[in-house]
């Protein structure tokens, strides 16, 4: 697979570059692309390349490295290259320990390696699982980086449209009407067919097909089927498996998109489903957002004794889309689109959005006023590092009427605020307020969090 350009590898860059060395953990969901960005990382900025040891194919063997003392970096080095039958050279050698969370010992080691000579990158999958049933603590002066599923720039990155990326920067700062907006509006409908999962993208990119890529899809859908239903992972399979199969009926609900336990199972309760929902959020497979009904910083979830005002999303809106079981060129047909839900429209943009803002390391939360929960919301808020709180509406289509978050800006929550939509780009006071409304395209998500929010 050829590799594509990534976020994540600027503050890799920083990371290489800084006075003191530590290792560095990149974390993320299965199939995100970790071990290629590890790949690309060593072959491009290391003089010597770099030797990788893959716990997923060779763990009986490898993990026998770290039986010694791995305190011993010098001999744990040595060994490392015994294995590999190749030198490792300090600062020109990168050391690439790959799905390090199946080796325990290899993952506590890490923290020897802080202030040493050697570069080590080590990648994990389902780390946020596995480190509940740890024996040893988890590694200190371990630099994390997490790696999401490519958002939509990366996306247009990735097909040679980085002239568009940088013009959807430029007039989400300006607010002026992008001139090829239908032609975005195009490639945007396209990555909520395909999503942000490397593989996808690849397959898509050589074979042009939606059926390439939906077969794809459905392996790295069975592969998280594998990991949620698999016995050693402590928790109920069968509930995980139920709440993932939930989830497009959840988010096709017209009214609140709440999560409700009742529609996993019958009679389903929280008790019940709490583990397994957690266990499917710290494995990156889903996004939980939480109701606040704060309306000044710090924002803090709703707090109810039924623990029950959250919603889910799928981590990919690729994955999202696959589970609908619907044609990519009947959505990606307009008229065939029109008709449709528009609550099946509105899931995917809702669905969308959440991956977007979550690629930015944003926390949100979805609002309702304390004296009226469950009647009226906003689909997202978050707070920037000015102790100001940003609102953002998402429309699927063009109708841009909103009575929740217009009266969210009239009382004075906010001085800026996001609407998407499939409208041209805009900036506009909101009369009788002091805010100031950025109206961006919903392909222009990604530039959310990166204004100077």
């Amino acid at each position: 697979m050829d590799f594509m350009r990534r976020k994540l590898e600027e503050p890799i860059r920083d990371w290489m570059q800084a006075t003191f060395n530590q290792p560095l953990l990149i974390q993320g969901a299965r199939r995100v692309g970790k071990t290629a960005l590890a790949e690309h990382i060593g072959k491009s900025f290391f003089e010597k390349g770099y030797i990788k040891i893959d716990f997923q194919t060779d763990l009986e063997t490898s993990s026998r490295i770290f039986d010694w003392p791995t305190d011993d970096i010098d001999g744990l080095i040595r060994r490392i290259g015994e294995y590999k039958g190749a030198s490792i050279e300090p600062r020109k050698t990168l050391l690439i320990l790959d799905e390090v969370q199946l080796c325990e010992k290899a993952l506590n080691a890490l923290r020897f390696f802080a202030g040493s000579p050697w570069k080590v990158l080590a990648t994990g999958s389902l780390l946020g699982v596995t480190t509940k049933q740890r024996k040893l603590p988890f590694p200190s002066d371990v630099k994390q980086l997490h790696l999401h599923p490519m958002d939509f720039e990366e996306y247009l990155w990735a097909f040679d449209m980085k002239s568009m990326a940088d013009d959807i920067r430029e007039h989400a700062a300006t607010g002026q009407e992008f001139i090829l907006h239908e032609r975005a509006l195009e490639w945007y409908r396209r990555y909520l067919v395909l999503g942000g999962m490397p593989r996808v993208l690849d397959v898509f990119r050589r074979e042009g097909t939606y059926e390439a890529a939906s077969t794809i899809q459905a392996e790295i859908q069975a592969t998280y089927t594998a990991d949620m239903t698999d016995p050693e992972n402590g928790i109920s399979g069968i509930s995980a498996k139920r709440i993932w199969e939930s989830l497009p009926k959840q988010l096709l609900r017209s009214s609140t998109k709440k999560f409700k336990y009742s529609e996993v199972v019958r009679g389903g309760r929280r008790e019940r489903l709490l583990e397994p929902l957690d266990w499917l959020a710290a494995a990156g497979i889903i996004t939980i957002n939480d109701l606040t009904c704060d309306d000044q910083v710090p924002l803090a979830p709703y707090n109810d004794e039924e623990g029950s005002y959250f919603k889910v999303y799928v981590a990919d809106t690729g994955i999202m889309f696959h589970k609908f079981g619907i044609d990519p060129r009947v959505f990606l047909d307009e008229t065939k689109r029109m008709a449709l839900s528009a609550d099946f429209r509105g899931a995917l943009a809702e669905n969308y959005v959440m991956q977007a803002l979550t690629a930015q390391d944003l926390k949100t939360y979805y609002w309702m006023p304390t004296d009226k929960v469950g009647q009226g919301e906003i689909d997202f808020v978050f707070q920037d590092p000015s102790a100001k709180i940003i609102p953002v509406e998402v429309k699927s289509g063009r109708n841009v009427k909103a009575k929740t978050f217009q009266k969210f800006l009239r009382d004075g929550h906010a001085t800026k605020a996001y609407r998407l939509s499939e409208a041209n780009f805009g900036i506009e006071p909101v009369s009788g307020t002091k805010a100031i409304l950025h109206c961006l395209p919903l392909y222009a998500a990604f530039c959310i969090g990166s204004q100077g929010d």
